[in-house]
């Protein structure tokens, strides 16, 4: 029977670091090239994804509970294939998979579990939407017209999303950059716009189905999928980790996005009134999730490695890391808030005060750039006190903490500025 591996923690008496930490330019240099990349080209999938969200405000009126599932359908695919492309991007560093892709079980491990994930989370999701709308006061379509919803837009967007997490991964290591500052960015860009653009896809074809028909298909195709995966992982140690450590969380996270999603909602209102805050959110909400899933894959990587000590009060190194992510979202989230002011004026979307979309934008930056770091780290830090690997569960609990934490500090901040 092989060992459970497990993740020592070295206490070290030196507690206190010096402050401020002197930034590595080269270093910080190489992130920045590497990820704000990466972050464009996701900020540019949300800002679709917000716009199309604005100008599909009848058919969330038709399907009532689809805006409250949103955030959980979309963090749920990028929790899961993120977190697949962290676990990837360790295996390529420590050598466990090669980028010739010879002897790939690894792979076929991480996609069959993945999988069974999707499947499953996709009915949770369901089920917690359905509980969100009861205890916000909102009305919802059923659960199984939602779960149909939610298992089939799930099953098309995996499938982009396992070819995208897998490519992204070997391409960028061949190539010499670190997966870790390029993975999680480009397949939430890529969940971002194959989940929002399935889940009005199937809501409308459902328009035209029974329910008869939606609940067998839905439980026929879950249990065939289920049942097969399992069955090809049923000797791997590896693959049965994955899911023992990570279903719980996802369950975790799937409620934590749905509170998200109901908190949308609620706020309906106020956001018809000021409809540039319905592009901003997902746009936030992601980059928020990105840019923390970089710093929770630098860490992991790091620790994994024997780089760095993860200790209760970070040490100096880890300062460091939080100094460039800090630096990145006071950067980043002014451009993307031009940007979506931009956007949002060529299709005829009702604008904001550019200066006052701006001072939102530094606002929420600042503040949600100490919760994700400070959620990062940490999440880490007792992950590896658990003994669990970090690589399958921070990321996921992450984007969830920060997609609820991001939608309250947007609504909060917005309300202050604007009235």
């Amino acid at each position: 029977m092989k060992k459970k591996k497990t993740f020592p923690i070295k206490v070290s008496s030196n507690r206190f670091v010096a402050w401020p930490p002197k930034i590595d330019f080269s270093d910080f240099s190489t992130i920045i090239k590497q990820s704000m990349f990466a972050l464009i080209i996701c900020a540019f999938a949300d800002i679709f994804a917000g716009i199309y969200l604005t100008k599909m405000i009848d058919i969330l009126i038709l399907l009532p509970g689809i805006l409250t599932m949103l955030p959980a359908a979309i963090d749920m695919r990028g929790n899961i294939y993120a977190s697949m492309g962290s676990r990837l991007s360790t295996g390529l560093h420590t050598g466990e998979i090669t980028p010739s892709l010879r002897g790939s079980k690894l792979i076929k491990e991480n996609v069959y579990s993945s999988l069974v994930q999707t499947v499953i989370m996709a009915s949770v999701i369901a089920f917690f939407a359905m509980i969100g709308g009861f205890i916000f006061g909102n009305q919802t379509i059923g659960f199984i017209h939602l779960f149909f919803i939610s298992l089939f837009a799930s099953l098309i967007a995996a499938i982009g999303l396992i070819l995208t997490t897998i490519f992204v991964a070997i391409i960028s290591f061949k190539k010499g950059l670190d997966p870790d500052n390029v993975s999680s960015p480009l397949i939430a860009s890529i969940g971002d716009i194959l989940n929002v653009g399935s889940l009005f896809a199937i809501g409308i074809l459902s328009f035209s189905i029974s329910k008869i028909f939606m609940l067998f298909s839905s439980i026929g195709i879950s249990a065939l999928i289920v049942f097969l995966a399992l069955f090809s992982i049923r000797k791997s140690y590896y693959a049965r980790r994955i899911l023992k450590e990570s279903m719980g969380f996802l369950a975790i996270c799937a409620l934590l996005s749905t509170l998200a999603g109901s908190l949308l909602d609620k706020n309906l209102e106020f956001i018809e009134i000021f409809p540039l805050l319905l592009v901003l959110s997902p746009l936030f909400n992601a980059e928020n999730g990105n840019i923390g899933s970089i710093l929770s894959a630098r860490i992991s990587t790091s620790f994994h490695l024997g780089q760095s000590e993860i200790t209760f009060i970070p040490k100096l190194r880890m300062i460091k890391e939080f100094s460039y992510t800090f630096i990145i979202t006071i950067i980043l989230f002014p451009l993307l808030a031009i940007l979506a002011f931009i956007m949002s004026g060529i299709l005829k979307i009702p604008q904001m005060g550019l200066f006052t979309l701006f001072e939102i934008a530094i606002l929420v930056a600042i503040i949600s750039s100490i919760a994700g770091m400070l959620t990062s780290y940490y999440l880490t830090y007792f992950s590896i006190r658990t003994n669990i690997d970090p690589d399958n569960v921070v990321i996921p609990l992450l984007t969830s903490v920060m997609d609820i934490a991001s939608v309250t500090i947007l609504i909060f901040i917005a309300s202050i500025v604007l009235f």
